[in-house]
């Protein structure tokens, strides 16, 4: 009678299996950013650039929204006659 060698069919038996499983993993991966990219899903979408102004102008509003009145009047007044770039600095000295 021949022995047969169990350990390596088995061993190439797992490893064929393992190679089966990566590729249907990736292949399921793929067909679901596709699926989903059309859809709308959350972070399926790139993000649009922000300009610097518009940055700028969120800031402001960040940090003024917090202020008390009497304090949000005098950095609106200081940015009508200074500009924005001062009313932030401002707005922060005021915040703490």
């Amino acid at each position: 009678m021949t022995r047969i060698r169990t350990g390596r069919s088995r061993a190439r038996a797992i490893h064929e299996i393992e190679t089966g499983l990566r590729s249907l993993s990736k292949g399921l991966r793929l067909l679901a950013s596709n699926v989903a990219a059309p859809a709308g899903i959350a972070g399926a979408q790139a993000r649009r650039r922000v300009s610097a102004a518009l940055r700028l102008q969120g800031r402001y509003m960040g940090l003024i929204r917090t202020l008390p009145t009497k304090k949000k009047a005098r950095v609106m007044a200081i940015r009508a006659s200074k500009g924005v770039e001062q009313a932030i600095r401002l707005a922060r000295e005021l915040r703490a």
